[in-house]
């Protein structure tokens, strides 16, 4: 075997090192951003480890092409075959033109390496791609003991087994794997324009997610292609593609993983054990490991390094070349084992997968009805509907009932009725228990449906079935909690609300079960920002969000959390903070079709209309109105919703008739239909009142406006919504401002900034500074001072004896300052971890900072911290 040796010798020159490097391909783009990471360091060894097709020959040949001018460069080009100790030695003993003695040649190397005074590099291009002891621990010893002028930069496509670990922990390794590598945006535009190809941007995303930015699957997928080719090309591949991959990848493969490459290329998700359980007759137990040390085109999914899947366009074409075993047997095997695992959600999919809708349905009925909030199972779950035979989601109570709670869930509303009539083929049961149990089952779904329709019977509903059902319904039973909190809520009934809050934590809590505490801390997080305790309300947001992240748990509970920080966190007058997680729980509620993504848009026109941007606060509008009647929720649960936000932003643009008459059209509606507010927008009637109130008030009919604020506030006080209380109070001062009762006017007002300052409430004083600007600064020039400060992100200078923070919470901080580590602080404190992380997190908020510098750098600059 010939091996390609090149070296740059110092007295060649730097401008002719391109002379000595293999040509660089003629459609190569630059990737900066990877050369800059790479030369930024001074690391021993600089690893690229990597699938074939990344590029790792490349950017070893761009990152050769500027060593610096007193560096020499050796580049040896393995091509991926098995050298030995005393191969190499020769090598590179031929390419610094120094000899050697014919001893150990693990020595000889070291020897040789030690008499290159000047700095060196020694590029070794495509690594062994067989395991090759011998040479691994030789360069294993070598990297330990190198002189500090060596410097090894290694690209191959197997991970070497070297003490990796080691040299990561001294600061000697650099490493950049096949996602490091992977094409971005820039580059994609970058080599489109290389080859003078035009893809629309949605094309270029759709490239991007197809190929998972793998290099050569995009180069050969538009080798001699055009933009309206580029569909067909994806969903089919090209014979060029299809022809790399069996020369590249599976051509040097033994027998035994090419064939696990076929199988798994059919499966979703694997781990170890499954891959144990489904390629036994292949030695499955190492199949696995001997897949990651190829690296094999596998892709983490989690950040334990349990479940991995095949890279997309690995997996797609591998599905087009036939198995050992069929499809239909894998998919069989697979069932079999995430059952035997209890993973339903996986099980159904497989048992479809395999042909045999029977054996997914009997598994539909082991669904609970808080997996159908994890992800976006709930729309898989209904896809599942439209495709299996409707007598099978019929065949049972079970069925029809987690139906309904699907549709529930994903306020498609007017088909559960439909869907319930089918509850009534099952009467009577074979006894009166089951009977029983099956009306309570079927109670507690039309109580939830019905407070999802705004309707006062939801409670009668909910309150009979908690009445019968037994403890086995435990997740029914939070559910009508929730039920009857939300129906107090929009009856404003707020201490009620508490108790139906609390009840059903505490049951989720007591069931380990962490997406249904995170689905009720949703409404809790409303209650508490209601009673004007914002501050709380944060933290349990992120608590929540907390909760579901250590727990790995996406879907429509996050997405909600993540609406809710922003609404929060706008309020507050943080409004990049705010805008983001709205935006990213919006992202989030449109990847599960939650309908309460209506919560973002709405909070996002809202921010748009304060920032003065009309256009965009009418385009959300627009937008969410046109999400609702794509996923088809009833207009009961957005219409006024929307109507309300569209007469704000009105009377904000000075329309005073316009918007009373919008408002009027609300309260209407929810008065001939005897409605109440929708679940999220539990306030709804009480802030139209607000919002007519203010329109009278601009157009000049001050008297009405005044009776109907004293009347608003007197209720929010009785009611305890405090928040809404602190802004009709604001209202109501205005209102006595401008019929000259002044003294009542100045004493409603310092109550009202008093109180929203402790609720942290801004923006409605915003609201209040733009339509009265000259008698707010007579009568309150200090709080518009810091109002000015909160909204443009300052922080408030408040003196150490002020502190924002509990003792208990500057303890911590202090030894967070002192470098501590959260078990170090436990043990100091004589506390738990959990309360530790929970001082942390408390902190964050309080201060508004996302990380523990921050939090450090910000009590230091307040004086709270020596």
């Amino acid at each position: 075997m010939q091996n390609k040796v090149r070296a740059l010798h110092p007295v060649a020159g730097k401008q002719h090192a391109e002379h000595h490097l293999p040509r660089l391909p003629a459609a190569h783009i630059a990737r900066p951003r990877l050369t800059q990471a790479l030369l930024a360091g001074d690391y021993r060894l600089s690893l690229v480890c990597a699938p074939a097709g990344f590029g790792k020959s490349v950017l070893l040949n761009e990152c050769a092409r500027q060593a610096p001018a007193d560096t020499r460069v050796v580049w040896l080009d393995l091509l991926g075959h098995p050298i030995s100790p005393a191969d190499l030695l020769g090598r590179l003993a031929a390419a610094l033109q120094l000899s050697h003695d014919d001893g150990d040649p693990c020595a000889e190397l070291s020897q040789l390496l030690g008499r290159v005074e000047q700095p060196l590099w020694i590029i070794l291009d495509d690594y062994p791609r067989q395991p090759c002891a011998e040479l691994d621990a030789c360069l294993d010893h070598l990297l330990e003991r190198g002189p500090h002028t060596l410097r090894w930069w290694i690209g191959g496509r197997r991970r070497p087994a070297w003490n990796l670990p080691r040299l990561l922990l001294q600061g000697d390794l650099q490493e950049l794997d096949a996602d490091a590598l992977t094409l971005n945006q820039e580059e994609l535009g970058q080599l489109l324009e290389r080859r003078q190809l035009h893809l629309s941007p949605e094309q270029q995303e759709q490239l991007l997610q197809h190929s998972e930015g793998w290099l050569a699957g995009v180069c050969l997928l538009l080798l001699g292609g055009n933009a309206d080719q580029l569909g067909e090309r994806l969903a089919a591949g090209t014979p060029l593609l299809q022809e790399y991959v069996e020369r590249e990848v599976l051509a040097a493969l033994p027998d035994t993983l090419r064939q696990a490459l076929l199988i798994l290329a059919r499966i979703p998700r694997f781990s170890e054990a499954l891959c144990k359980h489904l390629l036994e007759e292949l030695d499955g137990e190492h199949i696995l490991e001997q897949l990651r040390q190829r690296q094999l085109f596998l892709r983490s999914l989690d950040g334990t390094g349990t479940w991995f899947r095949l890279w997309r366009p690995l997996a797609s074409l591998l599905k087009r070349l036939p198995a050992t075993q069929g499809a239909q047997h894998v998919h069989v095997l697979a069932c079999q084992w995430f059952a035997g695992q209890g993973d339903v959600r996986e099980a159904v999919e497989h048992a479809l997968l395999a042909g045999q809708p029977e054996v997914a349905a009997s598994y539909l009925q082991r669904y609970g009805q808080d997996q159908l909030l994890i992800g976006q199972s709930v729309a898989q779950f209904l896809h599942w509907r439209d495709e299996l035979p409707a007598e099978l989601f019929s065949s049972a109570p079970r069925l029809i009932l987690l139906q309904a709670w699907a549709l529930i869930i994903c306020t498609r509303l007017d088909e559960v009725d439909e869907c319930l009539v089918d509850v009534g083929r099952f009467l009577p049961q074979r006894s009166p228990r089951r009977q029983q149990q099956l009306i309570a089952e079927y109670q507690a779904v039309l109580g939830v449906l019905h407070r999802q329709r705004g309707l006062a019977s939801a409670a009668q509903h909910c309150r009979e079935a908690l009445a019968v059902l037994d403890e086995e319904s435990w997740s029914l039973h939070i559910l009508c909690h929730q039920a009857l909190a939300q129906q107090a809520c929009a009856e404003q009934n707020l201490p009620l609300a508490q108790q139906h809050s609390e009840e059903g934590l505490r049951l989720a809590r007591l069931r380990g079960n962490v997406l249904f505490e995170a689905l009720l801390g949703v409404d809790h997080v409303h209650l508490l920002n209601m009673t004007g305790e914002p501050g709380r309300a944060l933290e349990q947001t992120e608590q929540y969000l907390q909760l579901l992240q250590d727990h790995g748990l996406r879907g429509p509970v996050l997405a909600r959390l993540l609406l809710l920080r922003g609404t929060l966190l706008n309020k507050r007058g943080e409004r990049e903070a705010a805008r983001a997680s709205l935006r990213k729980g919006l992202q989030e509620a449109e990847a599960c079709e939650d309908a309460y993504m209506l919560f973002g848009y709405l909070s996002l026109s809202e921010l748009a209309g304060y920032e003065g941007n009309t256009e965009l606060a009418q385009q959300l509008l627009r937008r969410a109105e046109r999400q609702m009647q794509w996923l088809h929720v009833p207009e009961v649960r957005y219409r006024e919703v929307i109507l309300l936000a569209q007469g704000r932003m009105l009377l904000h643009q000075g329309q005073a008739e316009r918007a009373r008459q919008v408002f009027q059209r609300v309260l209407q509606r929810f008065e001939r239909d005897h409605l109440q507010a929708p679940s999220g927008f539990y306030d709804l009637l009480p802030r139209t009142q607000l919002y007519l109130a203010r329109s009278n008030m601009a157009l000049g009919d001050q008297a009405t406006a005044l009776l109907a604020l004293r009347q608003l506030l007197d209720e929010c006080l009785r009611s305890g919504h405090a928040s809404l209380a602190t802004q009709t109070r604001l209202c109501l001062a205005e209102a006595l401002y401008l019929l000259d009762q002044a003294d009542e006017a100045e004493q409603q007002l310092r109550q009202g900034l008093q109180e929203a300052e402790q609720q942290q409430q801004l923006l409605p004083v915003q609201s209040l500074l733009n339509r009265q600007p000259q008698w707010l600064e007579q009568q309150a020039p200090g709080w518009l001072q810091r109002l000015s400060r909160k909204t443009t992100g300052q922080n408030e200078v408040i003196n150490a004896s002020e502190s924002l923070l509990s003792k208990r919470e500057l303890a911590v901080l202090s030894l967070i300052a002192q470098g501590h580590s959260n078990q170090q602080i436990a043990e100091s404190l004589y506390i738990s971890l959990h309360t530790v992380k929970t001082h942390a997190r408390r902190i964050n908020v309080k201060l508004g900072v996302q990380r523990r510098t921050q939090a450090v750098a910000r009590a230091k600059a307040e004086g709270w911290l020596s």
